[in-house]
C-alpha cells in the first residue's frame, strides 16, 4: 500500500492531497490520536502509529473502549479482510464526540476500469466502499457527518507529464461531476449512542481479545 503512495507519479499525487485533508485535523495537541498505517503521510511525532508504534489491524484493533480522541485510516480499512469491521473496531476505540478521519477510494470514479484496484497498487475493489454505503453503515454505528471532501479527477494515468496535462480536469470536476472523483474524505463523529454490531462482519472467534490503553507518547524535548 505505502510503496503506490511513495513510489508512483500518481501515487506521490494522491498522497499530497490527502496530506492537505488529513492535515486540518492531525494536529494532535494533547489528544489521543493514532493512525492506522499510511506512512506517507508523515504524521505529528505526537500521533500514536501502526504498525511502528503498536501492532495491529484495521478490522482487529487492540485498544481500549474509548481509549482514543481520534482515529486516523487512510485507506487503512480497505486493506483489511471487512472494511465494515474496521468502522466497528474503530466506533469501539473512540469516546464519545470523538473523530474517525479516513480516506476511500470511489469505486464509481474514473479508475474504474483502470485495472489498478488489485490489491497491491490499490485495494481491491470490493473493500471499497462507495460513498453512500459507508456513511449508511458509519450511521449504524453511531457517527454523524461532520465534514466531507471529494478529491482527485485526473484519469488513472502514469506518469508526471501525464498527470500535469490533466491538470484541468480539478477544478472542472470539483464543480461538475464531484461524485466521481477518485478519492473521498470524511470526518465521523461518534455520537453518545450505543454500537450496533454488524452481522456481516461479526468476528468467528473464541479468543479474548487484546486490549490495550491509550499510549501517551512522550515528548521529544524530555
Amino acid at each position: 500500500m505505502s510503496k503506490w503512495f511513495e513510489q508512483a507519479a500518481m501515487g506521490r499525487y494522491v498522497a499530497q492531497k490527502e496530506r492537505a485533508f488529513f492535515a486540518q485535523y492531525a494536529a494532535a495537541g494533547k489528544m489521543r490520536v493514532a493512525q492506522l498505517g499510511g506512512s506517507w503521510l508523515e504524521p505529528s511525532e505526537n500521533i500514536v502509529r501502526v504498525p511502528e508504534d503498536v501492532v495491529m489491524k484495521a478490522d482487529a484493533m487492540a485498544w481500549a473502549r474509548g481509549a482514543l480522541d481520534m482515529l486516523l485510516l487512510p485507506h487503512s480499512h480497505e486493506y483489511g479482510g471487512c472494511p465494515l469491521r474496521s468502522l466497528a473496531e474503530a466506533s469501539a476505540a473512540l469516546q464519545a464526540g470523538g473523530r474517525l478521519v479516513l480516506t476511500g477510494f470511489n469505486p464509481h470514479s474514473l479508475w474504474y476500469a483502470s485495472g489498478w484496484f488489485d490489491g497491491v497498487r490499490l485495494p481491491e475493489r470490493r473493500h471499497c466502499l462507495a460513498l453512500p454505503d459507508l456513511k449508511r453503515h458509519a450511521q449504524a454505528l453511531g457517527f454523524a457527518v461532520e465534514y466531507g471532501k471529494f478529491m482527485v479527477y485526473l484519469p488513472p494515468v502514469k506518469g508526471g507529464g501525464a498527470i500535469r496535462f490533466w491538470q484541468g480536469l480539478e477544478k472542472a470536476g470539483d464543480r461538475w461531476w464531484p461524485q466521481h472523483a477518485a478519492v473521498y474524505g470524511l470526518v465521523l463523529v461518534k455520537q453518545a449512542a450505543g454500537v450496533h454490531p454488524l452481522p456481516e462482519c461479526r468476528l468467528q472467534t473464541d479468543e479474548a481479545p487484546l486490549v490495550l490503553g491509550a499510549v501517551r507518547v512522550s515528548d521529544s524535548g524530555g
